[in-house]
């Protein structure tokens, strides 16, 4: 049967609709939910190109017995990154200060006011890659959401305060851009491009379109045709 996600227009999200995760798109009837129940919320964020949203889709959010554990213990929420930019940097910030870096699928687990207080990108259904697996995570979250309520609230105050001294920065002089700085950002991009395929890195690549932007912004203002090649054969 159908979930919540059916009513949405997002592809992405669409994609979903068919899972036995109880899923409702970002909204205040999941937090009014999470409130009312004293669960936790688990918010999941990728988008339609991303090759490991796809792989965890199938793995965990597609397995009757992940989503039993999420329809019972948490309100779970997807979002589409492509139609939620502010969101998805809110969280990918939360995610980078909890464990150092950041990507897609973006794992994160709430308070029900939304406050991030543990977060991750993919997990497996099975330890592997170094990764405990996505129910071990969930088993933890619930435990630690029923006995150490304190301690994990504590946190994700801790942590909201530091994205928030991160955030707004004080007494910032402006200075003028050393036009070095942006050639030598080109030629870092240059030594990484991949001339027979477009991009940068190897597969899977994921799309990078402040990369594209600058490069563009770089070809108007040095004049420098290489960087608009390494745009057109990336698009």
């Amino acid at each position: 049967m159908p979930n919540r996600l059916q009513h949405e227009t997002s592809p992405y999200l669409l994609q979903h609709a068919d899972n036995p995760v109880d899923w409702y798109p970002w909204g205040e009837e999941a937090f009014e939910r999470a409130r009312r129940e004293d669960k936790p919320v688990f918010l999941s964020i990728g988008y339609s190109a991303c090759h490991w949203c796809h792989v965890m889709a199938h793995e965990s959010f597609e397995d009757s017995a992940v989503a039993a554990i999420l329809n019972d213990h948490f309100v779970s929420i997807k979002v589409d990154r492509e139609e939620r930019p502010d969101l998805d940097q809110i969280y990918m910030m939360a995610v980078q200060a909890i464990t150092g870096s950041g990507g897609w699928p973006m794992s994160v687990f709430l308070t029900p006011d939304g406050y991030p207080f543990y977060g991750g990108t993919y997990f497996p259904p099975y330890p592997r890659y170094g990764l405990p697996s996505f129910p071990q995570i969930l088993w933890a979250i619930v435990d630690a959401w029923q006995n150490r309520r304190e301690e994990l609230m504590r946190g994700a105050h801790r942590l909201i305060e530091a994205l928030q001294q991160q955030t707004y920065v004080t007494g910032l002089q402006v200075r003028e851009l050393d036009p070095n700085v942006l050639h030598s950002a080109f030629r870092a991009l240059h030594l990484s491009f991949d001339p027979s395929y477009g991009g940068w890195g190897s597969g899977p690549k994921f799309p990078q379109p402040m990369v594209l932007e600058f490069l563009l912004r770089y070809h108007a203002w040095a004049g420098n045709g290489l960087a608009l090649k390494m745009v057109t054969q990336t698009l």
